[in-house]
């Protein structure tokens, strides 16, 4: 797994070491499904309105069109494990879709009925 560039900004939220590594952890395994993720922007909203939600959106940059997410929870790891999962379904979205663009169907060979060989090349 090569290393991705992860720029997390955080809004009204500290930043501790654990949760940065718990985030660019959970970022990473997307790579499972993207390997060929070139970067990934975070930003991380807190507790805010009337709902009190934490909110955490993202933008992982792929070649092609990008993966853009968004999640809201009333903790922080909550909201990080929700958006990874869109995340996650996005990506194998996209890799379904890249897989079958690939995939060419075979031209069926048309077999004709039995006895038509005595129809077409009859004198």
């Amino acid at each position: 797994m090569k290393n991705v560039s992860i720029h997390i900004t955080p809004h009204n939220v500290e930043l501790s070491p654990r949760s940065r590594n718990f985030i660019e952890t959970k970022i990473s395994a997307l790579s499972r499904f993207a390997g060929d993720m070139l970067g990934a922007e975070i930003i991380l909203r807190g507790k805010r309105g009337a709902d009190r939600l934490f909110s955490v959106s993202a933008r992982v940059a792929l070649p092609g069109h990008d993966l853009q997410g968004n999640a809201r929870h009333a903790k922080l790891h909550g909201a990080i494990d929700q958006l990874v999962a869109r995340l996650a379904r996005l990506a194998r979205k996209r890799k379904t879709r890249l897989v079958s663009a690939f995939r060419r169907p075979t031209k069926k060979q048309i077999k004709p009925w039995p006895g038509a060989d005595a129809l077409l090349f009859s004198p």
